[in-house]
């Protein structure tokens, strides 16, 4: 059955807690505060059960696609976080012991925060490595601890949350009698009552452009006492010490797929913003006349504003289709997928995204102008926001080098193109076999030559052959309205324009790409209810430019809040 992804959240839309608050100067502790009060309320409207996060139904998958990431990226990143890493480590465990149920109950309820702590300072996709330990004691507790600086866990929020306790999954190597066993999961309460428990730190980073009320930090530990319970397995040595890392960690692949979904709502809303903000511009297109002013017109009149808007509309909808395509294969147990093959599919999802999201929302913040720069305009904050997706579960470069290069030597396939014929299609496979007859003149490639010449192809040979499966996606799902789909298609196409010119025979060149570019139109969407910003009407930004305090406000009220009388003050007042 196919996958529909669709936001659920527009009830929150309309309520107090997700209000903008531009204007409106909050703390920095306030607007954490605020962060997790939204996660929270998203939370308990998905109201998302273990057999929702085992069994990755649509619901789970909805949760990283909702609009309401345009409104607050922050609150979906730590939902995120807490269902697929942490709940999803737990829950299979759960299954056969009852007292650790209570638990995931409180992570699915957000009643509690959770965590997942892998990578370390010194071990970022090196972290099948990671030096973390946890020695079994004659008690049959563990001591866990951070041996140096560089085994310190890197970026997950671990500071202290008003009025809720703190649990973490912690990747540490459990150690017996002086035998490294591997890595295993832990479960470790990191804060409770508004307190870091005994013997764990952090440090909180500087905020993160996008994100900068989410608390980031380096988590420490030192000798921190375990009960027995704590540890999420067995203490048997593994036979194989990567299958069973991967067997720890296998989450991350899925989180790969769920975290690259946040670019469909960035740029929904955010094309839906700039489209509004287009239509509502005007600028003087005619000259000053003794009967009048100049003639105004919007904008979006202009063919140069017209493009990365239409084009974004394009996107999201193959984006939908590609992503429903993918999870659906990705999750259905009845085929006889490989693993690999999933995870191949994983990372062209999130190639594509990435690389469409990251184009297009740069274009769309700059066909804004100034306006297209601050942050309580959206397009900016979102832009900033999905940049930790990229990174998150899996570097996007990273993914595609492994991708590539296992696809190149012949180790698994990705399925093969439905419609061999479509031109995206053709690219592919020129693109594949021009990389494959390279590496066979080289070789090894494990070899300096490959790293020189195959790997700076690695990227662009997934993202070409994620163009061709989006394109088969949006085709065969009969849902992307044809205008729609030969705007995306064209849009690729330009992107290896110097290729297809070259193709005499598929009369391709750039005068006719120009031409097939002017094929599409505004499609409705749900984007409305999420889109926020001042510059969607001509009445909202004059009001918000209303509501701004003047500089002498701002400066009397600073002075004010940290008591020190400002001989300005007095200046001003006798003037």
């Amino acid at each position: 059955m196919p996958v529909t992804l669709s936001s659920r959240t527009q009830h929150l839309t309309q309520s107090s807690l997700f209000k903008p608050t531009y204007g409106i100067d909050l703390s920095l502790k306030e607007r954490t505060k605020l962060v997790y009060d939204r996660a929270r309320a998203i939370a308990r409207t998905y109201k998302l059960t273990p057999h929702d996060v085992t069994a990755l139904t649509e619901k789970f998958w909805a949760v990283t696609a909702d609009n309401i990431f345009a409104i607050d990226s922050s609150a979906i990143i730590l939902l995120t976080i807490q269902y697929n890493l942490a709940a999803g480590t737990l829950a299979p465990f759960a299954e056969h012991r009852p007292e650790l149920r209570p638990l995931l109950d409180q992570m699915l309820n957000f009643d509690i925060s959770a965590q997942f702590l892998l990578t370390e300072l010194g071990h970022g996709l090196d972290a099948r490595n990671l030096e973390t330990t946890a020695t079994l004691l004659p008690s049959g507790e563990y001591d866990l601890h951070t041996p140096r600086l560089e085994a310190s866990k890197y970026m997950p929020p671990t500071g202290v949350v008003e009025g809720m306790d703190r649990v973490a999954i912690v990747m540490a190597r459990l150690i017996v009698d002086g035998d490294d066993r591997g890595i295993r999961p832990f479960v470790v309460l990191l804060s409770t009552n508004g307190r870091m428990c005994e013997g764990v730190t952090s440090r909180l980073l500087p905020g993160r452009p996008g994100t900068e009320a989410l608390d980031h930090a380096v988590t420490r530990f030192n000798h921190v006492r375990l009960p027995s319970s704590a540890l999420l397995g067995d203490h048997k040595k593994p036979t194989d010490f990567r299958a069973n890392f991967m067997s720890c960690i296998h989450r991350v692949s899925i989180g790969s797929l769920a975290v690259s979904l946040v670019v469909i709502p960035s740029l929904s809303v955010s094309a839906y913003i700039a489209a509004k903000y287009s239509l509502q511009r005007t600028v003087a297109v005619g000259p000053d006349s003794a009967s009048g002013p100049p003639t105004r017109a919007p904008i979006w009149n202009f063919r140069t504003q017209q493009i990365p808007i239409l084009r974004a509309f394009a996107q999201v909808e193959v984006m939908k289709a590609f992503a429903n395509e993918a999870i659906t294969s990705y999750t259905n147990t009845k085929t006889s997928l490989d693993p690999r093959t999933r995870a191949g599919i994983a990372c062209c999802v999130k190639a594509f995204l990435a690389q469409q999201g990251e184009g297009s929302l740069s274009a769309l913040s700059e066909r804004c102008g100034a306006q297209g720069l601050f942050n309580y305009n959206q397009i900016a904050s979102t832009q900033l926001a999905i940049r930790g997706a990229i990174v998150a579960e899996g570097d996007v470069l990273a993914l595609c080098i492994r991708l590539a290069s296992e696809l190149l030597i012949g180790r698994y396939e990705l399925p093969a193109p439905r419609h061999p014929r479509c031109l995206l299609a053709l690219h592919e496979k020129a693109f594949f076999e021009r990389c494959r007859a390279l590496l066979a003149s080289i070789g090894d490639h494990r070899s300096e030559l490959f790293n020189q010449r195959i790997l700076p192809l690695c990227r662009p040979l997934i993202e070409a052959i994620s163009h061709r499966m989006a394109y088969e996606a949006a085709l065969d799902s009969g849902t992307v309205h044809k205008p729609l789909l030969d705007l995306y298609e064209i849009s690729a196409i330009r992107l290896y324009g110097a290729w297809f010119a070259e193709q005499r025979e598929l009369e391709m060149g750039v005068s006719r790409q120009q031409e097939l570019e002017e094929a599409a139109y505004i499609e409705a969407s749900d984007a409305k209810l999420y889109a926020q910003a001042p510059i969607l009407h001509k009445d909202s930004f004059d009001t918000f430019i209303d509501g701004l305090r003047t500089s002498g406000d701002a400066l009397r009220q600073s002075v004010t809040d940290i008591g020190i009388e400002s001989p300005f003050m007095h200046i001003s007042a006798r003037l």
